[in-house]
């Protein structure tokens, strides 16, 4: 092999940068591969075990073309090492293996996402902003965010700990419950608990239906189908949560949003709300375009806007706690 067009380029100054962006290739080209083999279902069949070329030929290919095609995708994650083959056919090995588990579906779901909604932002917003046109709602596969805003459970978690109270009866109202896991983690942290979650997304209510009959506490949680700037008005709420989501209204709706919900409080009454904020991360920076580019909410704010807004809605004591350390995701704890 020849080093002259390497000793070429470095004349020219063009090596060094070649070389730097080569370095992104790969993991582009991994995350990629690993969103499309879980969202395809190859990742679902190889967790069961071992398929052969055949057998995976038989749900995704129907021709000989298209078998080709596929051999070649395979090939491709053979060569990300995300997939082998062996004696008994293809497998999954490496991160792909470790992704297919259930205890790490959050992170797959959240890589997904990332190969996804976060690639179409980056991609498609300033040729849509130029043409004078935002994201909608149903740019967003709502029961993968549902997955994906599991990856902060413990820290949210950790928020609910704190502000819930444990050992007496305490209802509670969820705003944007998702799949209903953060009111999991409430019923078990406080037996006496009763609660209504309202979710704004039908396909999102029916998941979290579902969950809460799997999880045995539908006897005492509802679900409802709704928007809280227009569900009628009962003021017999413990506590009201919004987890993840203030971002899905707009900045200078904000404050009347989060007066309404006090509507809903007792005397005394809590709300919880947990967020990223301005700031972080390149995946927060992500969300930050999401809120910013759709038609139904806006930016992610400042700690000290958040803080502001909800003392402009009427709220005391108001109180924020990091709970990411070094990182922009925060609990604002507002009373009455």
């Amino acid at each position: 092999m020849s080093i002259t067009p390497f000793l070429t380029l470095l004349k020219e100054g063009k090596l060094r940068t070649a070389i730097q962006a080569n370095a992104l290739y790969k993991p582009f080209y991994t995350l990629t591969y690993l969103a499309a083999l879980k969202h395809c279902g190859v990742m679902d069949r190889l967790s069961s075990g071992p398929a052969s070329l055949e057998d995976l030929a038989s749900i995704h290919a129907s021709d000989a073309k298209t078998r080709e095609a596929l051999e070649s995708w395979l090939r491709m994650g053979c060569g990300l090492k995300m997939l082998a083959v062996t004696s008994r056919g293809y497998v999954l090995t490496g991160l792909a293996k470790k992704l297919s588990q259930p205890e790490n579906d959050a992170t797959l779901a959240l890589l997904q996402e990332v190969g996804s909604l976060h690639y179409r932002l980056i991609t498609e917003t300033p040729d849509k902003i130029r043409k004078g046109e935002l994201w909608q709602l149903g740019d967003q596969d709502g029961s993968l965010t549902a997955r994906s805003s599991r990856a902060l459970e413990p820290f949210v978690l950790e928020a609910i700990k704190r502000h819930l109270p444990g050992s007496r009866p305490c209802r509670l109202l969820e705003i944007g419950c998702g799949s209903g896991i953060y009111i999991r983690h409430a019923t078990a942290h406080n037996p006496f608990l009763t609660a209504v979650g309202l979710e704004l997304q039908d396909d999102v209510a029916q998941v979290a239906r579902k969950n809460l009959e799997e999880w045995g506490i539908s006897d005492h949680v509802e679900i409802k189908t709704g928007d809280i700037r227009t569900l009628p008005v009962a003021p017999d709420f413990d506590m009201a949560t919004l987890h993840n989501n203030i971002y899905y209204f707009a900045v200078e709706e904000r404050t009347r949003i989060l007066a309404r919900i006090r509507e809903f409080l007792k005397p005394e009454g809590m709300l919880l709300l947990t967020t990223c904020c301005q700031g972080g991360n390149p995946g927060i920076d992500a969300l930050n375009l999401w809120g910013a580019s759709n038609a139904h909410g806006g930016r992610l704010p400042e700690k000290a806007e958040m803080i502001d807004q909800l003392r402009q809605a009427g709220y005391r004591e108001v109180d924020a706690m990091r709970l990411i350390p070094g990182d922009s995701f925060y609990a604002f704890g507002a009373r009455q």
